[in-house]
């Protein structure tokens, strides 16, 4: 499906690392990415925002993503605001994500919270490779049930995540997530379980001890209206999935808890 724009949106970033600092060593985007200036207001890693000149996703969007982190280099990628996917009468937008962090490199992608419209169908896919034993990535993702004050909640159509990580060739960590409101009971046991907004957390190659996992099952222990554990991957890595009520509260402690890790 082509999008608005007539072709696929992509976006390419590279990091570097260059007299002691991360820098943005390459980038090239299309309509409608558009990336802010670099900042560092986190000391061991450069921050680059990515922001879109539309005011959501639409149906036969076609976005492309891919992110390449060099030795020593250290980035996070935010997003400047909610991802809004839209009522979508046909057909389905999709977003691809290929990223590659070599060895003692790493990348925190945390864009903030998908916001699904009535109707909506998005379906995305990432792919990340570690090239190195010492190649670190965290992926921080928030999924809300819809528009609920609007009574959306739980009506769009479709959302499908697909995420694969490899380390050196293996596959370390394979997700699935796929919604269809019209057949599944969303707010049922197994799925939301009468909450509205899922979080989810992985951490690759961090430095995780028992006292770290033991903090932050006490942190959502004692996160007011959420529910969640921590659990240890066959790999070593760490995976946290968190329901809640309020998005912003949601991302707050998921940060919280990659602040805490030492990547």
């Amino acid at each position: 499906m082509q999008n608005q724009f007539g072709k696929v949106s992509k976006l390419n970033l590279e990091a570097s690392f260059r007299d002691g600092k991360t820098i943005l060593g390459d980038i090239s985007f299309t309509a409608p990415f558009k990336v802010m200036r670099p900042f560092y207001e986190k000391k061991d890693r450069m921050s680059v925002m990515l922001l879109t000149a539309s005011a959501g996703i639409l149906s036969g969007d076609c976005q492309e993503i891919r992110i390449c982190v060099k030795e020593h280099a250290h980035m996070e990628l935010l997003s400047q605001a909610y991802e809004k996917i839209h009522r979508m009468e046909e057909g389905f937008a999709s977003r691809k994500v290929f990223i590659c962090v070599e060895d003692h490199a790493s990348l925190h992608y945390m864009p903030l919270p998908v916001i699904p419209f009535r109707d909506a169908d998005y379906r995305s896919e990432m792919e990340v490779e570690l090239k190195g034993p010492t190649s670190g990535f965290a992926l921080l993702d928030v999924l809300s049930c819809g528009r609920a004050a609007h009574g959306e909640a739980f009506q769009y159509r479709r959302l499908e995540n697909r995420v694969t990580i490899r380390q050196e060739g293996r596959m370390i960590y394979r997700d699935l997530t796929r919604y269809e409101p019209e057949w599944m009971d969303m707010q049922g046991f197994g799925l939301y379980e009468g909450y509205t907004h899922l979080g989810n957390l992985v951490i690759c190659n961090g430095h995780k001890t028992e006292d770290w996992v033991k903090r932050v099952r006490s942190r959502i222990d004692d996160a007011e209206g959420m529910e969640g554990g921590v659990t240890e991957t066959a790999h070593g890595d760490a995976a946290v999935r968190i329901l809640g009520r309020n998005a912003e509260k949601m991302t707050a402690l998921l940060q919280n808890i990659l602040a805490d890790e030492k990547l």
